[in-house]
This record gives structure tokens, sequence and C-alpha cells, in this order.
């Protein structure tokens, strides 16, 4: 029976995609809205096109089943749900391609009456939409019973929510909060995310026999898509214009839109994250909640249920590729128009007219300036940059108006150090615009000599903003080694540390302490206030943490409610127990949480020394502050425990 049913949806594929014109229909899993942009700009940007494919993108109705239209080629390509891991371990031959959100939007929203909190749910009115299962995970995480929550079948309908018929609904952050806010009326939002329940939204998918019969369609089609979407982020205005003209079967208006562009660029990170990209162990992790919610019993083989096409050397590093010729063609293109500048000079006694040509055209902010920091010339890029026309600047020193006060002692050693030869210079500091704004910039500086004076020399300075570059390496650096609720060290930066301390230590005969710090009583705030007081609590701890210890000294949160102190010693025989006992102090000060409600925890701090009495490994040092901490614990609380190691 498999096998005709094979023949025949395999004859259905062939004879609709080798046509003359290749048309494949996309599935939507709603109807039209901003949600699905990208596949749209594919579609009238031609990227499509570009393919050989004639697309057509079908929205949905309220009762349609993606999954199946997919399977029965009434669509070769469909939008859906993480569900779509349980339908695959349900044996239904489908495959994600790839994902457009990084985060799921579907969250609870209810308005802000009585619902202050998850747990004020308890006991009201809240619609659920099918294949919320990320919705249910939250409420098992936050230990709510759903047989204490009123669940009512979903009506679509926001005014259910706005008129009091219910008080609470699952809804889209990207899409029903733009009709409260338009109304005047206060929300709140509870996400998944904040229980740590972290899934994909809308994952692109098509069927084995498709990707079997027809792998280089797929190809096309994916690709197209992810260009499509990454266009569409990056012009959001014009594709809104397009759907309002094509695709407004909802009859929203332009600000409906925009809101909904906005708040998925939260969600989509077209700018750090490849639109697409799938991550294995973000699977892993969804497959684990819906192991917990007892909807999946088996394990999946991720492998024949993602996508993941082989790569040529080129595909894999391209992107690589381009950043080293790209810097390789800008330091060429710099010492060119050094060096170029530098011969006409020379020989041509500063032909006006050549110079102009290349100084005015030059895609780099370029001025030209002589002793006293005089400019003699300042291109048009230079204006774009900085703000200033060339006559408001020609003629006046620069350290005046581009340099800020703190800077300009360096900067001005720096530049007498290098006027005594012609190579290149390169160096990097803040500049004043116009706007009084500053900006990074990195400056290439070489001499333009006269050979009639020695004294009479110029000097050729190419202008680069780097202000963008700096800060996206900052914030990349930020979320690879810091803790996004408290802002101390991960356990990352902390077990890198560690290494360095330890490293150092051994090489030095010298002595450093590690602490387990684990608070006492939390796991009873968060179950009784819910997550956001437990946050709360973290973010007074660790601050007080922080403001404790000594500069020398690193804490860090290591996961949950944990943190992990290293401290240094002079000798063995310095006091360190005053400074324990004052963050056993300062972790036991109440905390003022609402004015009816004050939270208290205390902790149970663990401590083992690395010392030449002492000498043992990371992981041995490690183990004996834990077990030191499980011993503060088991004594009461409260207190601090050493391990006692054998001399």
């Amino acid at each position: 029976m498999y096998s005709i049913k094979f023949i025949i949806i395999s004859f259905l594929v062939i004879s609709s995609l080798y046509a003359k014109d290749k048309r494949v229909t996309l599935q939507l899993k709603w109807k039209h809205q901003f949600q699905f942009a990208g596949y749209y700009a594919a579609l009238h940007k031609g990227y499509y096109k570009e393919e050989g494919l004639d697309v057509l993108i079908k929205e949905a109705t309220t009762d349609l089943n993606v999954v199946e239209e997919v399977l029965s080629n009434n669509a070769q390509f469909g939008i859906g749900t993480n569900e779509l891991v349980l339908d695959f371990a349900k044996n239904k031959s489908i495959k994600i391609l790839g994902v457009i959100f990084q985060h799921s939007p579907l969250s609870i929203i209810s308005l802000n009456n009585n619902i202050k909190n998850i747990h004020d749910l308890v006991g009201k009115k809240i619609m659920i939409e099918n294949g919320a299962s990320d919705i249910y995970a939250l409420l098992k995480r936050e230990n709510i019973d759903i047989n204490s929550l009123k669940i009512l079948p979903h009506t679509i309908n926001i005014n259910d929510l706005i008129e009091h018929r219910v008080d609470a609904i699952t809804g889209y952050s990207i899409n029903e909060p733009f009709n409260l806010a338009k109304k005047g009326l206060h929300y709140n939002i509870f996400s998944p995310r904040a229980a740590g329940i972290d899934f994909y939204g809308d994952n692109l998918f098509t069927s084995n026999d498709m990707i079997n019969l027809n792998s280089e369609i797929v190809e096309k089609f994916r690709r197209a898509s992810f260009k499509g979407w990454q266009y569409a982020m990056s012009n959001q205005d014009e594709i809104i214009e397009i759907i309002m003209k094509n695709y407004n079967s909802q009859h929203k208006i332009k600000e409906h839109y925009q809101f909904e562009a906005k708040k998925m660029m939260e969600l989509i990170y077209p700018d750090i994250v490849e639109i697409g990209y799938i991550n294995k162990g973000r699977w892993e992790h969804i497959i684990n909640v819906y192991k917990e919610l007892g909807l999946l019993n088996q394990d999946i083989n991720l492998k024949k249920f993602l996508y993941i096409p082989d790569k040529t050397f080129w595909e894999e590093y391209k992107y690589l590729i381009f950043i080293v010729l790209f810097f390789i063609l800008l330091l060429f293109l710099v010492g060119f128009i050094a060096y170029y500048i530098y011969k006409i000079n020379l020989k041509l006694k500063k032909s006006e007219q050549r110079h102009k040509i290349i100084f005015q055209n030059s895609a780099t902010a370029i001025l030209i300036w002589k002793k006293g920091y005089i400019i003699t010339d300042w291109n048009y890029q230079s204006t774009k940059l900085f703000g200033w026309n060339a006559n408001e600047v020609i003629g006046k020193n620069f350290m005046n108006f581009l340099v800020p006060e703190i800077e300009k002692s360096d900067i001005d050693k720096y530049l007498d150090s290098f006027l005594k030869n012609s190579d290149l210079h390169i160096f990097t500091n803040e500049n004043l615009m116009k706007n009084g704004s500053l900006i990074t910039c990195e400056w290439y500086n070489t001499i333009l000599p006269s050979f009639e004076n020695e004294e009479d020399f110029e000097v050729l300075s190419l202008v680069m903003d780097i202000t963008q570059k700096l800060e996206n390496e900052k914030v990349l650096k930020q979320l690879a080694n810091y803790d996004s609720l408290t802002d101390l060290p991960n356990r990352y930066y902390f077990e890198t540390i560690l290494e360095k301390i330890y490293s150092l230590s051994n090489r030095n005969n010298s002595i450093f302490g590690l602490a387990f710090i684990d608070l006492d009583g939390f796991k009873t705030i968060n179950d009784t206030y819910g997550h956001h007081a437990g946050d709360f609590v973290l973010k007074n701890i660790a601050q007080r943490f922080q403001e404790s210890v000594r500069k020398e000294d690193t804490i860090a949160r290591i996961g949950g409610d944990e943190f992990a102190l290293i401290f240094h010693l002079s000798d063995g025989n310095e006091n360190y127990k005053n400074f324990l006992n004052k963050l056993l102090n300062i972790a036991s000060i109440p905390i003022k949480y609402t004015d009816e409600i004050t939270l208290k925890v205390t902790a149970s701090i663990g401590l083992s020394f690395y010392s030449s009495q002492n000498k043992v490994s990371i992981q041995e040092l490690i183990k004996q502050a834990d077990d030191a901490m499980y011993n503060a614990k088991k004594n009461g609380k409260n207190i601090f425990a050493v391990y006692n190691f054998k001399h």
C-alpha cells in the first residue's frame, strides 16, 4: 500500500515540478502578514524567478493542516511550528529546511487588571490555541496545574480579552500587543523564555519525497527564500507596501505592520544570525521539553529530521575569504592612494587637476594637513563623515574641533613621533562630529615631504569610522563572557580566569582561594513568587557581592543560584574569615521586592585553597570547594566551610 502511495505522490511531484514553469506552492501557517515578509520579498524582488521557480504563496484557514497539505503535494513547502518534530516522530516523512525566528513569539497575554504575575492566572479564564506546547511547558515549569485554569478554545479574536470575556489569551508578541497599545491598554506578556523554554518560531519544511525527487528545486527554493528574508528585514517599509497592496487580507494599517517588523528584529537577529540557521542543540532542547510534557517518548534522529546541505569549500569559507580579500583590498587601496599622491607630488609638483579627481572621488574620508595641524584640503567623504564643509575647516587647526580635549595630549605626542619618516602610520582615537557626537576612527597617515624645504611638509590622512565595528565586538564579547541577568562573568569566562590564576600560582608558588556560594531558600522564592522575583533576588545579591570583593578578585555567576569566587592571599596566615563573614552578612540582608513583600535568603559557602600543601588539579580543587559547600549546607547553612585536606 505504501509503495502505491509513494508512486502516486512521486508522479504528482515530478509532473508538477518538471513542467515548463516549475511551479511550486508555499503553504503559510496563518493569514498573510509581515510574519511571512521574506517569502513575499523573494517573490516580488524576483529571487524565485532567478532560480527558475514560479511560486504561489497560499494563506491558511483556521482548520487547515499544513503538514497534510505538504505530504499530499497540495503544497511543496510549508511553514510549521515546533510540533513538526511530533509529526516526524509519528513517521510523517517531513524535513526542516531552515528556521526564521530564532525565538518563538508565542506568549501568554493579559491585561494589567488583577494579573500581575503568571501565578495570578490560577482560576482565571484563558484561551489557548492548538499547538501551543511551549505555553503548556511554561505552565508546568511554573508549577501551575492546567486543571486549575479555565481553558477555553481560542477564537482568534483579541476583543475577547479587551472586553473581559477572558482573562488571558495566547498570542504573538509581534502582533496582538499593537491592538492593546493602540487602545491605551496596559498589558502583561509572559514568555516561555522566562522559564528557560526557548523554542524556534516558523520553520520552513518540505516532504522527503520532494527532497529525494527534486533536491535541486528544494535548494533553489531554500536559497531564494532566505535571500528574500535578508532583503525584507533590511527594507521593511518597501515590503510593507507590497503586503498592503497584494496580501492585506486582514486589513491591517501600516503602523501595525511596522510594529510587527520592529518586534521581529528582536526575535530573528538578521544582523547576527544567518537567516535559516539551524542549531542542533536547540532542537535537542525542544525535544527534551516535549518529553517533559509527555508528548514524546522516543529519541529523534536529527540527521533525518533536519536538512543540512553539503557545502563546498567555497560555501564553507566564503565569508572568511571575503573578509580576508576585503582587508587586503583595503590595505592595497590605502597604500595605493598614499603612494599615488606621493608620486604625483614628486613628479608633477602637485598637479591640481589630477589630484582633485582622485581626492574628491575617493570612497574614503581624506584630509591633508600641514605643520600646526592646519587643514589644507578636505574631501567630500570627510564632510559626510564629520559634518563640516571644506570651507568651514580649511586653514584651521583640526585639533580644535575634531579631537576631544581628553585625547589632545596623547594624539599630539603620537603625531610628533611619526613626522620623521614617510611610512604609513595607523592609529585609533575618538573624534568629534559637527553635531557634537563622538565616533571612533582609524587614521592612516602618510607624510608628503617637500624637497624645497624640509619643514614644509604635508600629511595625507585617510579616516574610517569604526564605531559600529567596535560596538559589535563589545556586544559579542559581552554575550560570550558575561551572564545576561547579573552582568557577572559566566561559567565559561570564570573557568578561563581560574585556569590562568591556577597556572600563575603553580609557577610562582602563590596561594589563592576558590569558593562556591549557594543561596539558601532561593527555590522557595521562585516557587512562591515566580521567576521574576527570583531574578530580582539574583541581581541584588550579585550587585552586593560585586561591590564587596576586591578588584583583583573575581566573583561570577556559574548557574541558577550558584556563584563562585576566586580570591588571592598574600600568605597562608592572611585572615580571610572576616571577608567571608561579610559575604554571608550581605547575602542575608532582606530585599524589598514590593511594598508588601520582602524577600530573604542566606548563603552557604564552601572553599578550598591552592597552595604548596594542596597542589591538586583544577578539577580536584573544584571538587574540594564543592564538597565544602555541601558540608556548609549540611551543618545548618548561612555559614562557610573550608575543605580539610590531608597534608
